[in-house]
């Protein structure tokens, strides 16, 4: 499976890393990934290190520049499932942190709460009741 979170930024700057909430049952070698919101990869990470729960982080071999304005999807891939997930959590609001923005689930289309489901990591358009997944990013500015 692979949870995802749709984003953006309301300031240039770069995405240094992955990040998602790690539950006990969520076993297995994840890779975090960067993508536009049509789809195109712009990074990927593995996760090392874990942690048995608890949040995970991640660096990308570079920062990736995104550009204010701009969607991008932020993802994980959970190849033993177990992932974290709040039903609803972006039904009717978003959540804005500092520059970045992730947008209730009724403002874009699709909505929040991406995930696909598969046996390596891969972009998704699928949503499940506006659910939170657990996904972040680490971002910098300039």
């Amino acid at each position: 499976v692979t949870p995802a979170l749709r984003f953006t930024t309301s300031v240039n700057g770069w995405i240094a890393g992955s990040r998602f909430y790690k539950g006990a049952g969520n076993t297995g070698v994840h890779v975090g990934s960067l993508w536009t919101s049509p789809g195109t990869l712009l990074g990927q990470v593995t996760f090392t290190n874990e942690s048995a729960s608890g949040w995970q982080v991640a660096y990308f071999s570079s920062p990736i520049p995104v550009t204010a304005g701009t969607t991008y999807v932020a993802s994980y891939f959970a190849p033993s499932g177990g992932y974290a997930a709040d039903s609803a959590y972006f039904a009717n609001t978003g959540v804005t942190n500092g520059p970045l923005t992730a947008p209730q689930s009724s403002a874009v289309s699709p909505g929040n709460g991406l995930y696909a489901y598969g046996s390596s990591p891969a972009f998704t358009n699928s949503t499940y009741n506006a659910t939170n997944y657990w996904v972040d990013v680490v971002f910098t500015e300039p």
